[in-house]
Protein backbone atom coordinates (compact mmCIF):
# COMPACT_ATOMS: atom_id res chain seq x y z
CA UNK A 1 0.00 0.00 0.00
CA UNK A 2 1.49 3.33 -1.09
CA UNK A 3 1.10 6.77 -0.03
CA UNK A 4 -1.27 7.41 -3.24
CA UNK A 5 -3.30 4.64 -2.13
CA UNK A 6 -3.94 6.05 1.19
CA UNK A 7 -4.50 9.92 0.38
CA UNK A 8 -7.00 8.30 -2.38
CA UNK A 9 -8.54 6.91 0.70
CA UNK A 10 -8.61 10.01 1.99
CA UNK A 11 -9.88 12.02 -0.53
CA UNK A 12 -13.02 9.90 -1.44
CA UNK A 13 -13.82 9.37 2.32
CA UNK A 14 -13.50 5.80 2.33
CA UNK A 15 -11.67 5.57 5.72
CA UNK A 16 -14.16 2.86 7.13
CA UNK A 17 -10.35 2.07 9.08
CA UNK A 18 -11.13 5.08 11.41
CA UNK A 19 -12.35 4.25 14.68
CA UNK A 20 -14.67 6.82 16.56
CA UNK A 21 -13.29 7.68 20.25
CA UNK A 22 -10.61 6.68 22.14
CA UNK A 23 -9.22 3.16 21.85
CA UNK A 24 -10.48 1.44 25.24
CA UNK A 25 -7.09 -1.02 24.59
CA UNK A 26 -4.99 2.45 25.31
CA UNK A 27 -6.61 3.41 28.06
CA UNK A 28 -6.68 -0.25 30.05
CA UNK A 29 -3.32 -1.19 28.67
CA UNK A 30 -0.83 2.00 28.44
CA UNK A 31 -0.36 2.20 32.62
CA UNK A 32 1.22 -1.46 32.10
CA UNK A 33 3.56 -0.06 29.57
CA UNK A 34 5.17 3.54 30.92
CA UNK A 35 3.96 4.99 34.04
CA UNK A 36 5.07 8.19 33.74
CA UNK A 37 3.83 10.40 30.64
CA UNK A 38 6.79 11.67 28.33
CA UNK A 39 7.04 12.39 24.49
CA UNK A 40 4.72 10.03 22.46
CA UNK A 41 4.95 9.05 18.82
CA UNK A 42 1.93 8.02 16.65
CA UNK A 43 2.43 6.80 13.38
CA UNK A 44 -0.33 6.60 10.84
CA UNK A 45 -2.45 8.50 13.10
CA UNK A 46 -4.76 9.61 10.82
CA UNK A 47 -7.42 12.00 13.02
CA UNK A 48 -7.58 9.59 15.93
CA UNK A 49 -8.56 10.89 18.95
CA UNK A 50 -5.82 8.78 20.91
CA UNK A 51 -3.79 11.67 20.23
CA UNK A 52 -5.52 13.78 22.18
CA UNK A 53 -6.56 11.68 24.72
CA UNK A 54 -2.59 11.40 25.22
CA UNK A 55 -2.29 14.77 25.38
CA UNK A 56 -4.83 15.27 28.34
CA UNK A 57 -2.84 12.59 30.04
CA UNK A 58 0.30 14.70 29.97
CA UNK A 59 2.22 13.68 27.05
CA UNK A 60 3.87 15.28 24.27
CA UNK A 61 2.54 13.98 20.96
CA UNK A 62 4.05 13.85 17.71
CA UNK A 63 1.39 12.02 15.07
CA UNK A 64 2.52 11.13 11.39
CA UNK A 65 -0.15 10.54 8.51
CA UNK A 66 0.54 11.30 4.88
CA UNK A 67 -3.04 13.37 4.90
CA UNK A 68 -3.74 16.70 5.26
CA UNK A 69 -7.52 16.15 5.21
CA UNK A 70 -6.59 14.03 8.14
CA UNK A 71 -4.51 16.34 10.54
CA UNK A 72 -7.12 19.21 9.24
CA UNK A 73 -10.10 16.68 10.41
CA UNK A 74 -8.53 15.79 13.71
CA UNK A 75 -7.45 19.66 14.54
CA UNK A 76 -11.29 20.27 13.89
CA UNK A 77 -12.78 17.50 15.27
CA UNK A 78 -10.92 17.79 18.76
CA UNK A 79 -11.13 21.49 19.06
CA UNK A 80 -7.39 22.15 19.27
CA UNK A 81 -6.21 25.45 17.76
CA UNK A 82 -3.00 24.01 15.59
CA UNK A 83 -0.68 26.67 13.55
CA UNK A 84 0.68 25.49 10.03
CA UNK A 85 4.50 25.30 9.23
CA UNK A 86 5.66 24.05 6.01
CA UNK A 87 8.98 22.50 6.98
CA UNK A 88 10.09 20.05 4.28
CA UNK A 89 9.53 17.78 3.35
CA UNK A 90 6.55 17.95 5.97
CA UNK A 91 3.79 20.75 6.68
CA UNK A 92 3.66 20.64 10.04
CA UNK A 93 0.82 21.27 12.45
CA UNK A 94 1.46 22.38 15.84
CA UNK A 95 -0.89 22.81 18.87
CA UNK A 96 -0.29 22.81 22.86
CA UNK A 97 1.69 19.75 23.67
CA UNK A 98 1.36 18.61 19.72
CA UNK A 99 2.76 18.37 16.29
CA UNK A 100 1.14 16.86 13.59
CA UNK A 101 3.74 15.41 10.76
CA UNK A 102 1.84 15.56 7.24
CA UNK A 103 4.40 13.03 4.86
CA UNK A 104 5.89 10.17 4.65
CA UNK A 105 6.42 8.33 7.71
CA UNK A 106 9.48 6.98 6.36
CA UNK A 107 11.03 10.43 6.15
CA UNK A 108 11.04 10.90 9.70
CA UNK A 109 14.79 10.99 11.25
CA UNK A 110 15.71 10.91 14.92
CA UNK A 111 18.40 13.69 14.58
CA UNK A 112 15.87 15.76 13.08
CA UNK A 113 12.68 14.95 15.17
CA UNK A 114 14.10 13.31 18.39
CA UNK A 115 13.76 10.00 20.01
CA UNK A 116 10.35 8.87 21.98
CA UNK A 117 9.22 7.46 25.27
CA UNK A 118 6.51 5.76 24.10
CA UNK A 119 5.77 4.71 20.93
CA UNK A 120 1.86 3.86 20.49
CA UNK A 121 1.02 1.76 17.07
CA UNK A 122 -2.64 1.52 17.22
CA UNK A 123 -3.03 0.50 12.95
CA UNK A 124 0.26 1.37 11.46
CA UNK A 125 2.08 -2.02 10.85
CA UNK A 126 -0.61 -3.81 9.80
CA UNK A 127 -1.79 -1.17 7.20
CA UNK A 128 1.83 -2.36 5.82
CA UNK A 129 1.96 -4.99 3.67
CA UNK A 130 5.23 -7.36 4.83
CA UNK A 131 7.60 -6.32 2.19
CA UNK A 132 7.39 -3.29 4.24
CA UNK A 133 7.31 -4.00 7.50
CA UNK A 134 10.65 -5.15 8.44
CA UNK A 135 11.71 -1.45 7.08
CA UNK A 136 9.32 -0.09 9.33
CA UNK A 137 10.16 -1.79 12.58
CA UNK A 138 13.79 -0.84 11.61
CA UNK A 139 12.30 2.83 11.81
CA UNK A 140 10.78 2.34 15.31
CA UNK A 141 13.42 1.36 16.81
CA UNK A 142 15.29 4.07 15.64
CA UNK A 143 13.05 6.66 17.36
CA UNK A 144 12.82 4.46 20.70
CA UNK A 145 14.91 6.40 23.49
CA UNK A 146 16.75 4.40 25.44
CA UNK A 147 14.39 3.05 27.71
CA UNK A 148 11.50 3.74 25.86
CA UNK A 149 8.53 1.57 25.27
CA UNK A 150 6.36 0.86 22.27
CA UNK A 151 2.55 -0.12 22.92
CA UNK A 152 1.33 -2.12 19.82
CA UNK A 153 -2.17 -3.49 19.14
CA UNK A 154 -1.90 -6.44 15.95
CA UNK A 155 -4.62 -8.31 14.29
CA UNK A 156 -4.33 -12.15 13.77
CA UNK A 157 -7.01 -14.08 11.26
CA UNK A 158 -6.42 -16.46 8.61
CA UNK A 159 -5.12 -14.23 5.39
CA UNK A 160 -6.51 -17.24 2.90
CA UNK A 161 -10.02 -15.89 4.17
CA UNK A 162 -9.03 -12.13 3.40
CA UNK A 163 -6.80 -9.88 1.49
CA UNK A 164 -5.88 -6.76 3.56
CA UNK A 165 -5.11 -3.87 4.55
CA UNK A 166 -5.62 -4.44 7.63
CA UNK A 167 -2.79 -7.20 7.28
CA UNK A 168 -2.69 -10.20 9.50
CA UNK A 169 0.57 -9.94 11.56
CA UNK A 170 1.89 -12.89 13.62
CA UNK A 171 3.23 -13.17 16.75
CA UNK A 172 6.16 -14.94 15.81
CA UNK A 173 6.52 -12.35 12.75
CA UNK A 174 6.15 -9.32 15.70
CA UNK A 175 9.18 -11.26 17.42
CA UNK A 176 11.47 -11.57 14.27
CA UNK A 177 10.80 -7.88 14.02
CA UNK A 178 11.75 -7.06 16.95
CA UNK A 179 14.37 -9.72 18.26
CA UNK A 180 16.69 -7.17 19.59
CA UNK A 181 13.95 -6.30 22.45
CA UNK A 182 11.81 -7.57 24.71
CA UNK A 183 7.94 -8.50 23.76
CA UNK A 184 5.47 -9.20 26.26
CA UNK A 185 1.81 -10.09 25.38
CA UNK A 186 -0.87 -8.24 27.37
CA UNK A 187 -3.91 -8.67 25.70
CA UNK A 188 -5.83 -11.27 23.32
CA UNK A 189 -9.34 -11.50 21.95
CA UNK A 190 -11.70 -12.36 18.99
CA UNK A 191 -13.29 -9.33 18.10
CA UNK A 192 -14.66 -10.43 14.65
CA UNK A 193 -18.12 -9.29 16.55
CA UNK A 194 -17.14 -5.98 16.30
CA UNK A 195 -15.89 -6.11 13.01
CA UNK A 196 -18.98 -6.82 10.62
CA UNK A 197 -17.12 -5.64 7.74
CA UNK A 198 -14.57 -8.18 7.89
CA UNK A 199 -17.39 -11.04 8.19
CA UNK A 200 -18.71 -9.81 4.50
CA UNK A 201 -15.60 -10.50 3.75
CA UNK A 202 -15.49 -13.57 4.58
CA UNK A 203 -13.66 -13.74 8.07
CA UNK A 204 -15.33 -15.83 11.03
CA UNK A 205 -12.82 -15.07 13.32
CA UNK A 206 -10.54 -12.07 14.25
CA UNK A 207 -7.86 -11.37 17.22
CA UNK A 208 -6.79 -7.95 18.16
CA UNK A 209 -3.08 -8.37 20.37
CA UNK A 210 -1.70 -5.73 22.29
CA UNK A 211 2.13 -6.16 23.15
CA UNK A 212 4.76 -4.25 25.18
CA UNK A 213 7.94 -3.91 23.33
CA UNK A 214 10.96 -2.59 23.98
Amino acid sequence: MNNEYWLKRWNENRIGFHKAGVNPLLEEFLPQVIKVPGRTLVPLCGKSADLAWLVSQGHQVVGVDVSEIAARAFASEQGIAMTVANEPPFNVFRGERIAYYVGDFFNIKPERIGRFDLIYDRAALIALPRERRAEYAQYLKSLLAAGGQMLLISLEYDPKKMEGPPFAVTESELRGLFKELTMVKLHEYDCIDEESRFKERGLDWMKEVVYRIG
